[in-house]
Parts: structure tokens; sequence; C-alpha cells
């Protein structure tokens, strides 16, 4: 079957289970108040980024926008060389990690991610991540939680193996049973977690579940799951290109639940620090470093809310349109650059500025922040 075939199909499972219903805005994020510092103190008072209207996506249908090929050992995702060139020829890893403020006191291995996606989840109450590796091995990754509805379409677009623990009973079965990608699933496939696959570390259900991404690598092996790989990279330059909007040394974003992002730029360190919930961000799998992403680009993309139940609760899942075209901001080398982002279910986003020319990002890590609408993000 082909790709654009089996992604109409989906696209009808979700209309039969009302998960293509309306646009729901979601309550009114919640600010947090952060530390700034002397470099933001002394600058002019923050700014909302000029919201622009942003277009109804187009969910299915691929375009012919030429993105480059990876090339020799560079990760396609991060324009680094990759510690193995031959895992550039296999499917890219995603893990669905845990981000309430429980789990990120937990978080292990974000800062070996080629990139890594912040989206709303849970009845826009709180963010998750989902981490992508290709260019690096992680023997550490965590705490790893139950996978939401736009894994399907960032796995799919990037022709990845996604691995989560658990989920609800509809996002479940529609992995198990009806995307064209591998779901490696903890509860399932792996209850011992006896670190065939993953391991369990304590017992707290936040925080427990680690993976690998030899852990991975090796479900797909036993499973006759690996396959030669190829999809379009991103472009990178060291250079910052010469279009910038403007200039950003700090990046706040103002999630819901008390989740607010800030990332603050450091010369030194060639990229964002980040905050999250006025705490910054460490990773032990860089030695206790900080996280520092070359790149942060904000997304704007459609949000719905669906009749997916997720727990005990009764919250209800959200839908992101991650497919079709809407408003970007890249942030890197201390620099703002706008433009319009496009992707579809064989292409990964492609990032074009003015005269649909492709923003170059840095090479290093990217953290792309899905938001509902650019006034959400402000920054100095």
């Amino acid at each position: 079957m082909r790709r654009t075939s089996l992604v109409c199909l989906l696209f009808c499972w979700m209309v039969a289970l009302g998960l293509a219903g309306c646009t729901q805005a979601g309550p009114e994020p919640t600010a947090t108040p952060t530390k700034t510092p002397a470099a933001a103190a002394a600058a002019p008072t923050a700014t909302p980024i000029p919201p622009t209207p942003t277009p109804t996506p187009e969910l299915l249908e691929p375009t012919a926008t030429p993105t480059l090929q990876p090339v020799g050992n560079l990760a396609p995702y991060s324009g680094l060389p990759a510690e193995d060139p031959e895992t550039l020829k296999h499917r890219p890893i995603f893990v669905c990690i845990n981000n309430d403020p429980v789990g990120r006191s937990a978080h292990y291995g974000l800062g070996l991610a080629d990139l890594v996606y912040e989206y709303i989840v849970d009845g826009f109450t709180i963010t998750r991540l989902t981490a992508m590796y290709q260019g690096n091995s992680a023997d550490r990754i965590g705490p790893v939680r139950s996978a939401r509805m736009p894994n399907v379409w960032m796995t799919y677009m990037y022709d990845g193996v996604l691995a989560c623990s658990g989920g609800s009973d509809e996002v479940r079965y529609l992995l198990k049973n009806e995307v064209g990608f591998p779901y490696l699933d903890a509860d399932i496939d792996d209850p011992r977690q006896d670190g065939t696959y993953f391991q369990s570390l304590g017992t707290d259900y936040r925080t427990r579940i680690q993976t690998s991404t030899a852990g991975v690598r090796r479900w797909l092996a036993d499973q006759g799951l690996e396959k030669e790989w190829s999809r379009p990279g991103f472009q990178f330059g060291e250079t910052p290109p010469p279009n910038a909007a403007g200039t950003a040394s700090a990046i706040q974003i103002a999630y819901p639940g008390g989740n607010q992002v800030e990332w603050r730029y450091d010369a030194a360190q060639g990229g964002y620090i980040r905050f999250q919930g006025g705490q910054q961000q460490m990773d032990p799998a860089l030695g206790g470093g900080p996280i520092v992403a070359s790149n942060v680009i904000v997304m704007v993309a459609e949000h719905t809310l669906t009749d997916i139940v997720e727990d005990s609760l009764g919250t209800k899942g959200v839908d992101i349109a991650l497919y079709g075209f809407g408003d970007f901001r890249i942030f890197r080398d201390g620099e703002v650059y706008e433009g319009t982002w496009r992707a579809d279910p064989e292409n990964p986003p492609r990032w074009l500025g003015p005269g649909e020319v492709i923003v170059q990002l840095k090479p290093g890590q990217s953290w792309i922040q899905v938001v509902r609408d650019l006034s959400e993000v402000t920054f100095q």
C-alpha cells in the first residue's frame, strides 16, 4: 500500500473516532515567573511576536519541495558527524519522555538526541517530549512514558521507530495495527523490563522506565524490522543566514500548567540553555552539564481536542496537525528568522524563509517547540 493511501486510511479512522473534529483553543496558558539573567534584565521589555494568520493544514498530500539528502557521515537532523555512519542507514529512534515536574527531575539522555519535540497533551494541561536519536547513541534514555497522537504523525514522516510505555486504547491500537512504522511498547513487548529492551529503575511509574538506543535496535533486529532508511534531512550552515528578522538572547514560551519554557542564549556554550518551570535543565548523560540547543524552532500547528480518554480522570487527548504548513520562528546564534514550515507524510519539515529559500540551521541539537499561536511566544 502506498504511504499516502495508508495515511488516508488513518485519517478516515480518526474521523470515525472523532479525532478530526473542531479545533479547540484550550484554556489560556498560565504564565510562570522565572529568574531573568542580568543580560536579559538590561534588554528591552519582551514583546510578543506579531501573530500572522495560520493556514489550515493540508494533512495528506506530499509536496515536491526538494530537501537535501544526508551527506557522508553527517547526521541528517543534527548536521554533525555520526558516531557510526552505519546508523545513518537505519531508522531514527523516537522515544516518548515524561515532562511533568516529577519526570523532569529524572530526565536522562536528552542532551544526546539529534532532535527533540515538545508539544501540548492531555486536555491542554501539560507538555510531553519526544526525543529522536540517529547520529548519537545513548546508553540510557528516560523516563519513558506513554504515546500520544502527535507521535503517529512525527514518527511516520521521518520513517522512524517509536518506543513508548503504553498509551490509551485508541492510540495503542492505532500504533500496533494501523501505522506503517515499528512501535515498541514497554508494557506489551517487554513486560519484565529486565534490560533486554527496557529497564525498570525504582517503583515510581512516572520515572522508572528507561530504554537505550541499543535496546531499541536490538528489538528491531529481533523482530526483523530493520531496513535501509532514506528520508530528506535538514539543511545546515555554520554561518548564520543573512536575513535575520532581529536578535534574540532570551525566548519565553507560555506552555500551560505552569510549564513555561525559557531559552537563554550563551555564546560561550554555542547555543541556548534550557529552563522550564523556572528550573535550569541539566543532563546526567552530559556529566551533569546543561542542555544546550543550537537551534530553537517554534512551530505553529493546529491543535484539536479529541474524544480519546488519556487517563482515569477522563482527560481528553490532543491531536496536532504536523503535516501541512504554518508559521515558524527559528532562533540560532542569538538571532531570529521568520518563515513557513511545510511537511507531509514523506517529508519532515522544510523551514522556508522569504522567497521559499530554506533557512539553514546551525549544526547541533535542535528543539522543535510546537505551539498553538505565535502570541504564546516572546523574545528579547
